[in-house]
């Protein structure tokens, strides 16, 4: 797949992106809460401070004064980048979208050259196609860490396809420098070693087991300034109620969710992010378990411990965003689109309409995951 194709769906992403807010403003109320450099800020220039709102506060804090009251839920790597790209733009808002949208475009590259080393073209494009228009797609642009983590797992699971073991493992740990999912990126390839390693060359565990030492280096800073290595993990607690300490099992998370829609008012916008929260967890559960039927048992496994991990805390707040490290699922997505031209049109503006709703409440201010 041409990088020009791949360029030309990038911008497209970006004109509708930019189309969806600029009308929000005009049709949804404002919520003054967790705004993208505070509302004064935003009311300025809502189509640039939109996109720090929430998650993107908290960044562009650490970016600008260090670490807060439990902030440390957020990893280092990407406020550590904005606060570096900062000293040239001089706005750590401009800094945090550019790494963000940077960091996603070359991902995108990436991605279409894993897709290929198994797929064609038309999978390949479709997948690309999925991903962008999947309704929760605005958080790679967003002054969130999806962009620049997906980059690095995409590029850290090439690397270890082509036997570049040790830039497998950098990237790795870069990605569990960014995001505490990065270790994920463990199993899986070590389990691709195993696929791979028909000389058992013992020594290739080496740069894989390397992708710790990114998790490692922020618990060891953790040590030193709070005295709590976990302090990341505790950190999250203080982020919401639905957050337990006990490990909740799928299938109580589901009950949990039809008792939900059976009993919020439909008139709260909630109600309406509970709904994407159980959908995404019903379809991307059917993914899951096909991917292990239909794909390489990296890909597989990688793909259900993304999905289920955020799972176990007994909620599915934040799963549609989650989902979008599930490369595999939105490779099967692609085949989907590709081989049944009958249901594409459907399936994308379904998922057109979806972006549009989310990408407008968040930008103006409504908690959608």
């Amino acid at each position: 797949m041409k990088f020009s194709l791949i360029l030309k769906y990038f911008l497209l992403w970006q004109v509708l992106l930019l189309v969806i807010v600029a009308a929000s403003q005009d049709i949804l109320p404002l919520r003054e809460t967790y705004l993208g450099g505070a509302t004064q800020a935003y009311v300025s220039n809502p189509l640039l401070y939109s996109r720090a709102n929430f998650d993107g506060e908290h960044y562009i804090k650490i970016a600008k004064w260090g670490y807060g009251y439990a902030q440390q839920a957020f990893f280092p790597l990407y406020p550590n980048l904005i606060r570096n790209l900062a000293s040239t733009f001089k706005n750590p808002v401009i800094s945090g979208v550019l790494i963000s949208n940077l960091s996603f475009l070359i991902s995108l590259i990436f991605l279409a050259r894993l897709i290929r080393l198994d797929y064609d073209v038309n999978t390949t494009k479709f997948a690309i196609i999925a991903l962008l228009l999947f309704p929760t797609s605005f958080y790679f642009g967003s002054v969130y860490t999806e962009g620049l983590f997906f980059l690095l797992a995409i590029s850290s699971f090439y690397a270890a396809r082509r036997g570049r073991w040790w830039l497998a493992g950098i990237l790795g740990a870069l990605a569990a420098y960014t995001r505490f999912v990065g270790i994920l990126l463990i199993p899986a390839l070590l389990v691709e070693l195993w696929l791979q390693n028909k000389n058992k060359k013992i020594l290739n565990l080496i740069p894989v087991l390397l992708i710790s030492l990114g998790l490692f280096i922020y618990m060891s800073y953790l040590q030193r300034t709070t005295g709590d290595p976990f302090a990341f993990f505790n950190a999250i607690k203080l982020f919401g109620q639905h957050k337990g300490e006990k490990v909740i099992l799928l299938y109580q998370v589901f009950w949990r969710y039809i008792k939900m829609v059976a009993t919020v008012n439909s008139s709260d916008p909630l109600y309406f992010t509970i709904w994407m929260e159980f959908l995404t967890g019903i379809g991307f559960l059917v993914l899951s378990v096909y991917s292990f039927i239909k794909q390489r048992l990296s890909y597989a496994v990688f793909n259900f411990l993304a999905y289920i991990i955020p799972t176990l805390t007994g909620t599915f707040t934040s799963l549609p965003r989650y989902v979008l490290l599930c490369f595999p699922s939105f490779i099967l997505l692609g085949q989907l689109l590709a081989r049944h031209p009958r249901w594409r049109p459907v399936i994308i503006l379904t998922s057109v309409l979806l972006l549009i709703a989310l990408q407008a409440l968040f930008a103006r201010g409504y908690w959608v995951g």
